[in-house]
């Protein structure tokens, strides 16, 4: 394929980069002991259980995502559809780990795109290849200043951490390393945004912004977003002296105007009916309260982005004055992103999703015409790179404490491969937390409680969970909580006994259905 083999430079550069993030999850699996079994997570464990749970959900023959986190009753929506379809990939023996692999293929396959299309995008801006290349990497690994932060031990800063450690959105290698779906979400944001600077088909636009839709919905309204905002101040410039000096083409504008239309027009459907889907059915509306990902203070995007500010300036101006166009796109997104990021949602903080390429795109333009490398970019150099060092070596630092999250005992595990036996799919289980989050990453089960935004009432049913296990609590409240979540086991090993002191050995509510190497597992009795 002539496209791959013009650029066979970025993929041995991506497939380069995406084995070497490959070693933390590589080496987490070389210290296992007979103790412990890595979970093949070494970053955002608790997300990572959960994607594998949706897999898992796919390998049992589900379409529709319900998630396995909550007992309360779920219609099923289309949502995390590559995990699910993934998830189809594996049966037989050993599935959890099959899905890890399937998953980590997934992770180097979204990294390799995201490469891809960073690369279509910058060139878009930078003719010279050799700082596309410096662009591109910039891109992939860069990050802001929040390593200073870090030094100076001020890591909380306004009461949040510095975006380069938490936000997959602000910049990039955080995708790279552990999130395949943003990753690829990423990478079709982009290409939606290059057909459309290339005025290509808005057939072709709209089938990609599809395609992203399936992956990550509210990235297709930051797109259509970037692009009206274009489109806008493109046209009301065209209407002014200053668009006759740009020889901005009325005609043309009214063309990617069309374009523009035919593809929100395709990609519209499945996101109304996402959107439609988490304001109506009650659990998603629950979820959606719950998942805050909120920007932090503005300050943090000034540490984040203030470096590369006024070099991205310099460049806008440079590449508006040679190709308006494209130069006014990025100076569009410039000026909505302080609104985009004001916006009250509850994923406000993915909002910024995509705009550290206007950054590097600005800045490399700002470089592209010096024949070598200033001492001003060899400062750049020392001051965006830092950061995605720091993540990649402290996940490999906190793989020597082999303990709980990134690794599980094999007694547990134990456990889990008795409900793979004898348990139905979906069965509801009540535990704690970890063994909740946990469990549904090895079994088809549902659990009480085990994930933050997707346990529903989280607060309330933590705390329900708590008294459920302390020994003054009377089995009046115990079965009412059986009942209300219609419980099929109740699990109680050491982190349900760190919850309470209460044992289910002598409940006249329960049996025991399995016991071995401090974990039991009870099924209730019928109820009077």
């Amino acid at each position: 394929m002539a496209y791959l083999r013009e650029r066979k430079w970025i993929l041995l550069f991506a497939v380069v980069v995406t084995t070497i993030t490959t070693v933390p999850y590589l080496i987490g699996y070389a210290l296992e002991t007979d103790e412990w079994a890595f979970t093949g997570f070494v970053i955002a464990v608790e997300d990572g259980n959960s994607y594998i749970a949706k897999m898992l959900a796919g390998s049992a023959g589900k379409w529709l995502f319900k998630s396995p986190f909550s007992a309360v009753e779920q219609r099923g929506v289309i949502a995390f559809l590559p995990y699910i379809l993934l998830g189809k990939l594996a049966s037989g023996e050993s599935i959890h780990e099959q899905l890890v692999v399937i998953y980590h293929s997934f992770r180097i396959f979204g990294g390799i795109l995201f490469f891809l299309a960073g690369y279509d995008f910058i060139s878009l801006f930078i003719q010279e290849e050799r700082w596309r290349r410096w662009a591109l990497a910039f891109f992939c690994l860069g990050g802001g200043m929040g390593w200073v932060l870090v030094l100076l031990e001020k890591k909380d800063l306004f009461g949040a951490l510095p975006l380069d450690f938490i936000s997959p959105e602000s910049f990039g290698f955080l995708s790279i390393f552990g999130f395949p779906h943003l990753a690829a979400g990423r990478a079709l944001f982009l290409w939606s945004l290059t057909h459309y600077l290339k005025r290509n088909s808005g057939y072709v636009i709209g089938l990609i912004l599809l395609l992203l839709g399936i992956v990550q919905p509210i990235y297709v309204v930051i797109a259509w977003v970037v692009m009206i905002t274009h489109l806008a101040v493109v046209f009301f410039l065209s209407r002014s002296s200053i668009g006759k000096m740009m020889d901005l083409d009325k005609i043309q504008i009214s063309k990617d105007g069309i374009n523009l239309v035919k593809a929100i027009l395709i990609s519209f459907p499945f996101i109304l009916y996402t959107v439609s889907a988490f304001f109506s059915d009650p659990y998603l509306k629950t979820w959606t309260r719950q998942a805050l990902l909120s920007a932090p203070h503005f300050v943090h995007y000034l540490i984040a982005y203030g470096i590369l500010m006024p070099f991205t300036l310099i460049g806008l101006v440079k590449t508006t004055k040679e190709n308006p166009r494209i130069g006014l796109l990025a100076f569009g997104w410039c000026l909505i992103i302080p609104i985009l990021l004001s916006v009250p949602l509850s994923a406000q903080r993915r909002l910024a999703e995509g705009f550290w390429i206007v950054l590097i795109v600005g800045t490399f333009t700002c470089f592209e015409n010096r024949r070598r490398l200033s001492t001003l970019f060899y400062g750049l150099i020392f001051m965006v790179f830092p950061s995605a060092l720091i993540i990649f070596i402290g996940s490999i630092i906190s793989l020597q404490s082999i303990n709980i999250p990134q690794f599980r005992p094999r007694n547990e595990i134990l456990m889990y491969k008795w409900f793979s036996e004898f348990s139905r799919i979906d069965s509801v289980v009540l535990s704690s937390f970890e063994t909740g989050n946990s469990l549904p990453a090895w079994v088809p089960v549902r659990v009480v409680i085990g994930h933050g935004p997707e346990t529903a009432n989280m607060q309330l049913t933590a705390q329900e969970v708590i008294d459920f296990y302390q020994p003054e609590t009377d089995d009046h409240f115990r079965r009412n909580m059986i009942d209300h979540y219609k419980v099929d086991y109740v699990i109680f090993g050491p982190r349900e006994k760190e919850l309470g002191g209460w044992d289910p050995g002598n409940s006249k509510l329960l049996h025991l259905v399995f016991d071995q190497n401090e974990y039991a597992i009870y099924a209730p009795l019928e109820g009077p």
